[in-house]
């Protein structure tokens, strides 16, 4: 495989004792005038040197090639400046990565960069705004990737054991590939820290905003050793894949998305608007409360999939094996022609939501009678959650397919289902379904429906978004402590199974999404 030209020559006879300090710039005060020449110098030392760019030079088609571990710097107004005040655009040349990073053990630290017009016509097209390839560990703090085309990855491609980690402040937008508009990962690891990192605009094929593909990692969550960053949500937003998965796409055995803390919005595909999990995939969106991990304030709304379009799967999608883990998540405002949250297809598929609010999605135009959960297959779970004011047709859920062929097996335990007549309606292939403490405030009552009813339901304040319970509710202290959801807290981080005045139907536990101690209003103030 070839990579770039790396200008050669400048390498010292014998290593220094001590990290240096190399400024790269058009001044006489500079070590040197280009970014090569600063690597070589830095390759010849065992120590980490710091690469420090001036911008009173541009950096235009550029294909930087970095092999041995350093941190490059730039946003400074001239060499011997310490204090960077702004970002150094490093431009490409429309052909190669702008800058590629391999090696085996290295450590490399890109700060303050604007990384833009990589191209995609080298040797296998891998090339982008940044490839990082190999056993090469490399964080990113306060760095632009934009504006750059590839087949994988056309914002940051990763490959080969490959670590990267997104820690501040890092924007990428605006890229183009074949597979992973923003992010492609395969066989590596991403580590993203909910501190200002944002990946939109971008599009592709598949994965318009993350591709993960073989075995690929993606975990979101703050760090022990940054306890002062404001934690304000990855937000993953108004990216397009053509295809599958507009938000995020996990396929493969091992491939696994853990995110905490992300916002999933305002993206768009055929199937799987926000996240598309397929083929042994997994992805999770979840709420960790337990721990010292930090967390986005509530009023942020930092764990929630809203606003994503597509014909299949307006919020998510888990076909061919794929499956989904919700909790504490909101879904919200998504539209489909099948599925206006979720769309499942396939026996070994999987999806379970707790603890979760399911509201406000409709459907297309095309399809205005479309059902909130489709299923084709697999099994579904749905505990503590709340479903309200979804568009559609008369039922919450619908199954399909052939008959003794596919069989969808659904089990929903302390829930609340309103505005809708049934559950679960289907065509062909008879359900297996079971449900326990679970109210719904229109239609009869429910085949397979233990300790349920149909009563009216009512809510704190739906037209601002918040679904808390009233006091005196019906939800109230209906059931026991069976689901696995009940040892967790509810969406404002309250514990379950707190006794109220009011006598037990058949336990302590709330039904739905929130317990009902806590009344504020909610899903006013989701900035991003």
């Amino acid at each position: 495989m070839r990579y770039f030209v790396l200008l050669s020559g400048l390498a010292f006879a014998a290593a220094r004792g001590h990290a240096a300090e190399i400024s790269v710039g058009a001044g006489a005060a500079c070590t040197t005038h280009t970014i090569a020449a600063a690597l070589a110098m830095a390759a010849v030392t065992p120590e980490v040197d710091t690469i420090r760019l001036a911008n009173d030079q541009a950096y235009t088609g550029q294909t930087v090639f970095i092999d041995t571990s350093v941190t490059l710097i730039g946003g400074h107004a001239g060499c011997g400046d310490l204090a960077p005040a702004g970002t150094t655009p490093l431009v490409g040349n429309g052909a190669w990565a702008t800058l590629g990073i391999a090696g085996s053990g290295i450590s490399v630290r890109l700060e303050r960069l604007d990384i833009s017009g990589g191209g995609a016509s080298g040797d296998f097209g891998r090339w982008g705004g940044l490839n990082v390839s190999g056993q090469a560990l490399v964080a990113l703090a306060d760095v632009a990737i934009h504006d750059n085309r590839n087949r994988y990855g056309g914002g940051l491609q990763l490959a080969g054991n490959a670590i990267v980690e997104l820690e501040r402040n890092v924007d990428i937008h605006h890229n183009h590939a074949t597979a992973g508009g923003g992010i492609h990962a395969d066989r590596a690891t991403l580590r993203v820290r909910p501190h200002g990192i944002a990946i939109h605009d971008n599009d592709a094929i598949n994965g318009g905003g993350i591709a993960l593909y073989n075995g690929a990692q993606l975990s979101v969550g703050t760090s022990l050793d940054d306890p002062w960053t404001p934690v304000d949500g990855l937000l993953i937003a108004a990216n397009h894949a053509d295809d599958t998965g507009g938000g995020v796409l996990v396929s493969g055995s091992g491939t696994s998305m853990l995110a905490d803390d992300t916002v999933v919005r305002d993206n768009s595909a055929a199937e799987g608007g926000g996240i598309y999990a397929s083929n042994g995939g997994y992805a999770q969106l979840a709420r960790f409360r337990d721990g010292p991990f930090r967390h986005c304030p509530n009023e942020l709304e930092c764990v929630r999939l809203s606003g994503n379009t597509a014909e299949r799967g307006g919020a998510l999608s888990a076909r061919d094996g794929g499956s989904a883990h919700l909790s504490e998540v909101i879904v919200r405002g998504n539209t489909a022609a099948g599925g206006s949250a979720f769309w499942m297809y396939g026996d070994a598929s999987q999806v379970r939501i707790l603890s979760s609010l399911v509201v406000r999605n409709s459907c297309l135009d095309s399809a205005p009678s479309c059902a909130t959960i489709y299923t084709a297959g697999g099994a579904l779970r749905f505990e503590h959650s709340t479903f309200a004011d979804n568009g559609g047709g008369n039922a919450l859920i619908w199954g399909d397919g052939f008959q003794y062929a596919i069989v969808t097996d659904i089990k929903g335990y302390s829930s609340l289902v309103a505005g809708k007549p049934k559950i679960f309606d289907f065509f062909g292939a008879v359900p297996t379904v079971r449900y326990d403490c679970v109210l719904k405030d229109t239609g009869f009552a429910e085949f397979a429906a233990t300790r349920s009813a149909v009563l009216p339901l009512a809510f704190q304040d739906p037209a601002r978004g918040d679904y808390h319970l009233p006091a005196g509710s019906a939800a109230v202290d209906w059931c026991d402590g069976a689901p696995v959801s009940s040892q967790s807290p509810d969406m404002d981080g309250t514990p379950r199974g707190l006794d109220s005045a009011k006598a037990d139907v058949f336990g302590p536990y709330d039904l739905g999404a929130y317990e009902s101690n806590r009344i504020f209003a909610s899903g006013t103030e989701a900035r991003r």
